[in-house]
């Protein structure tokens, strides 16, 4: 696998000094072969920064809709790859804006707007070229309002939904999302991750799972029955106990915090989440997956929630075609999530056109607050692949019974997200 890693560091770096990868190239790493690779970067998931960068970092080898565009880049392109090659730090920098109108309000309040820039890095420190590297992985970033007085993450609250329709776009300010160290263990049939680690990236993923690039709703993107905190201290460990069965779990702080890290802020409160799935191979667990989850988080005094727990069964599968199909299920107790079940199902589709991708999913919830009717999510989205590292999308979703409000909003978006 390393000596794969390898080949695809100079063939990347000869694709960033031409004007454009040639056919073969673009179909010899195609999302599949992107997919496959992220895979065996990280124990978390599609949307963690190591795996995020390897996904960018494979795409430049496939052709765009806009050649001329990837020339400007290629210059820094060929910087970051001698970076790499040099010192092995590997840099990486993404800007996302996201656009949301809703066609009803309870508070007067029908649009958001948000925008987050990021700087990414991996620096390999221990056995380098080696079969157990370790890495000190970041992400700094800055999350801010785009010319209106609410953003996407606050619109759900004006109008009347009960969850969250703009996953990660707020406005937070600066922070350090993550900071941690990577190790791969028993010769990359695992991992271990410790330090400042967002939960989300290790909790029930699947292969679609990114919010910067498919789906913008939590309960698409995430069991609804979950109650997954920020970011904050943690440990988490994952090996694939034969080539098709792994396990996977981690302890983090219950009272993370996006933007302010402290250690343990609320004492010993933990989220807890482990589970055991199979995949067919090691490096297709993105792709094709089945497992079972359970979490518990403590009860926060200081925050006066209670204490939750359940269960969730998810799966996923890929057809040559890149049809990938996935379904969850879940059950929770105590009164913090957002649901006591849960049940989602839905595609992504890569039609061969570019880079471009059609993803459409519903989820139906039972809600914990009593009175509350049980809510339907449905969203579906269309990424067009304006170049290399340019893509927009358009996105819409339908809330039925949406908690707090007696019409069901229908919630247009546009999302711009450039990758350097």
């Amino acid at each position: 696998m390393d000596e794969l890693f390898l080949m695809w560091r100079r063939i990347l770096s000869a694709a960033s000094m031409a004007s454009l990868a040639s056919s073969v190239v673009a179909q010899e790493f195609g999302p599949r072969d992107r997919l496959e690779a992220a895979a065996t970067t990280s124990i978390g998931g599609p949307a963690n920064a190591e795996a995020q960068q390897e996904q960018d970092r494979l795409r430049r080898l496939q052709t765009s809709r806009w050649p001329g565009f990837d020339r400007t880049i290629d210059p820094v392109e060929s910087w970051k790859e001698r970076l790499r090659k040099d010192t092995d730090l590997a840099l990486s920098f993404d800007y996302q804006a996201l656009f949301q109108r809703s066609d009803t309000t309870v508070s007067g309040v029908d649009e958001g707007a948000s925008g987050q820039a990021r700087i990414l890095g991996t620096w390999t420190l221990a056995d380098r070229g080696g079969s157990n590297p370790g890495s000190f992985v970041f992400i700094l970033e800055n999350r801010h309002k785009l010319g209106l007085d609410q953003t996407p993450t606050g619109l759900a609250g004006e109008i009347g939904y009960v969850g969250l329709t703009g996953l990660t776009f707020g406005d937070t300010g600066y922070s350090l999302s993550v900071a941690y160290w990577s190790q791969a263990i028993m010769g990359g049939r695992g991992g271990i991750v410790a330090g400042r680690i967002d939960p989300g990236d290790y909790t029930d993923i699947l292969g679609y799972v990114n919010p910067r690039t498919g789906f913008q709703n939590f309960a698409i993107n995430y069991n609804p029955v979950l109650t997954i905190p920020d970011p904050g201290f943690g440990i988490g460990g994952g090996v694939h106990l034969t080539d098709q069965i792994y396990v996977l779990g981690i302890v983090s702080d219950a009272n993370g915090s996006l933007t302010d890290v402290d250690w343990f802020p609320g004492g010993a409160e933990f989220y807890k989440y482990a589970e055991i799935g199979w995949t067919p191979a090691r490096n297709q667990r993105y792709l094709t997956n089945i497992h079972l989850g359970a979490y518990h988080i403590d009860a926060r005094e200081d925050k006066g929630l209670p204490s939750s727990s359940g269960l969730v069964l998810s799966g996923n599968y890929t057809f040559e075609n890149d049809l990938m199909v996935f379904g969850r299920l879940g059950w929770s107790d105590g009164n913090d999530p957002i649901a006591k079940k849960g049940a989602t199902g839905g595609l992504i589709w890569r039609p061969g056109f570019y880079d471009d991708l059609i993803g459409v999913a519903v989820t139906w919830a039972e809600p914990v607050t009593a009175g509350l009717e049980n809510q339907t999510t449905f969203e579906a989205f269309y990424r067009l692949d304006v170049s290399d590292n340019l893509a927009l999308t358009a996105d819409v979703q339908y809330l039925k019974n949406p908690g707090l409000n007696t019409e069901n909003p229908l919630v247009f978006g546009l999302r711009l997200r450039f990758n350097l």
